[in-house]
């Protein structure tokens, strides 16, 4: 549905019929008119481009056949919180039914023939995800978890349980301000030592000079254990951050990063943009990289841990072992235990490597495989093979729907520019903006180095003050436009983004406001989402 029929559901009235405007040189566009509705009907005077180039299709069928085929359940609305969960195609539905109601699977710890017909298929979806990663298995593992925050807290636990060892018993932990909640919360595991990033140019300086006495690190040792996390897309504006940071930790100045490791979360990042230029270059990648799988196919619910294998020692460290994570336990008389984790990353760590032999796929057990990779040692419990089956089927359907995600990065970048430019050209009658659109770099849409297909904002009323993030949600549901509202998860982004200072902060949670549909929309004509 276009922005012009969002428009008309929300106001709830039909938009009079408006004049077509031909192209006078197909070589030179006219300089757009702009129009605004006399429509005494609707409380809003609708101005916007009447002259935009087309919208190019990437894929091999025309959007709205793919729309028909696939996507019959989407339409009794308009659904715009694809940074929640994209939705899934009805083919990958389909195809994983059949093969779930004709493949007799195990459980892959076991050692029969069912259980090696689920170990074979985890490790061959294993392939299949980092190839569509861009990730090469040769340098890179993929852990599977069940999201996102899931991979986030498996590298927290790690650097806890290694921390312990040092002489202070913790790790210095930085982020950055864009960083979603689940990145942030990994500081309660550094006793104290953390930093939050204010900037590009914060983490710039301290990549450039890590002594720089003006960052006010809190780290007692630079050059020890320490982890940085960031973004690679804002989850709540969808700028993009740069990937580049990650190289440059790894080469840092006197090598006094050297034992500072990097947490990339992919999870906004990966939706709608090709990932080879972060895993390209193995000397150049995130250590750790996080992605939820659901935020690109829709189905199934499933995250992932991308692990480049010269840094994945540090994981095979981690206290905590699950069943299938080792290869030989002590209970009575003695307490130790063999964990698959550190014996693949003695033995080189095989992986995901095509090269190798699968191993048993599932994370170990009594199947008697070999040794598989780091991922054994790190995939707690019996792995959700049905889920891992489905990816499988999600990957394939994507790549016969839409070719490559350099498509879908060419797609959305279309739409989003489209979009970003009718909405701030949405006036009241008395010229008032309807919308506040929260960018801080000017006109970035359209380019997809710096910006995701995303759109933050708030609406105005009429007088200028703000309407309620509740509200606007509310009436955007009744009108069949599904959005996202509040905070997001990213309360750094926010805070920025509304120039918010500490002591407003602090009044927003004295007040009683809260993250959710029930916290207060606005405090003293400022939102607080």
């Amino acid at each position: 549905m276009n922005l012009r029929n969002i428009r008309t559901r929300l106001s709830g009235r039909p938009l009079r019929s408006r004049t077509a405007v031909n192209n006078i040189d197909s070589h030179v566009t006219p300089v757009p008119k702009r129009r605004s509705w006399d429509n005494t009907a609707a409380p809003i005077s609708y101005t916007f481009q009447e002259i935009h180039s087309p919208i190019t299709c990437p894929y091999d069928r025309p959007v709205e056949a793919i729309r028909e085929m696939e996507y019959p359940h989407m339409n009794n609305g308009v659904y715009l919180d694809h940074s929640g969960t994209t939705i899934y195609a009805q083919s990958t539905v389909e195809r994983f039914a059949k093969k779930m109601s004709t493949s007799l699977l195990g459980n892959p710890h076991s050692a029969n023939e069912p259980a090696k017909l689920s170990g074979d298929m985890v490790d061959d979806v294993r392939l299949k995800a980092l190839r569509f990663l861009g990730a090469d298995p040769r340098h890179f593992d993929l852990v599977f978890v069940a999201n996102a925050t899931a991979a986030i807290k498996l590298v927290a636990d790690s650097f806890r349980d290694l921390a312990e060892q040092t002489r202070s018993g913790s790790f210095w932990y930085g982020y950055h301000r864009d960083a979603h909640t689940s990145i942030i919360g990994v500081r309660e595991l550094a006793n104290g030592e953390h930093k939050c990033f204010e900037s590009d140019e914060e983490v710039d300086a301290w990549l450039d000079d890590p002594l720089d006495p003006s960052l006010d690190l809190n780290r007692r040792d630079q050059s020890g254990l320490g982890l940085f996390g960031y973004p690679g897309q804002s989850n709540l504006t969808g700028r993009r951050l740069p990937v580049s940071w990650t190289r440059r930790l790894r080469a840092s100045k006197r090598g006094l990063l050297r034992n500072t490791y990097s947490l990339f979360d992919a999870a906004a990042l990966a939706m709608t943009s090709p990932m080879e230029h972060v895993f390209g270059d193995p000397d150049a990648a995130p250590d750790f990289t996080c992605v939820s799988f659901y935020k690109i196919f829709g189905f199934p619910d499933l995250g992932g841990l991308v692990v480049r294998k010269d840094s994945g020692h540090i994981l095979a460290l981690r206290k905590y072992f699950g069943g299938g994570t080792v290869s030989l336990v002590s209970t009575i008389g003695s307490a130790w235990h063999m964990s698959k984790g550190l014996e693949s990353t003695s033995n080189g760590g095989g992986g995901s490597d095509e090269s190798n032999d699968h191993g048993n796929g599932g994370g170990g057990g009594g199947g008697g495989h070999g040794g598989g990779g780091l991922h054994e040692g790190l995939e707690d419990g019996t792995l959700p093979f049905h889920s891992i089956l489905a990816l499988g089927e999600a990957i394939e359907v994507h790549r016969e729907l839409y070719g490559s995600m350099k498509n879908i990065s060419r797609h959305t970048t279309q739409l989003v520019k489209r979009m970003y430019s009718d909405v701030s050209a949405l006036r009241y009658r008395n010229g008032q903006p309807l919308c506040n659109i929260y960018n801080e770099e000017g006109e970035v849409y359209g380019d997809a180095q710096r910006q995701g297909a995303t759109i933050a904002f708030n609406v105005f009323r009429a007088d200028g003050t703000y309407e309620s993030y509740a509200a606007v949600e509310k009436l955007a549901n009744e009108r069949g436009i599904y959005i996202r509202s509040g905070g997001v998860c990213n309360p750094g982004g926010v805070f920025t983004a509304l120039k918010y200072e500490q002591w407003q902060l602090n009044r927003a949670r004295s007040a009683g406001h809260h993250c959710g549909s029930n916290g207060l929309g606005v405090i003293n004509e400022l939102p607080t989402g």
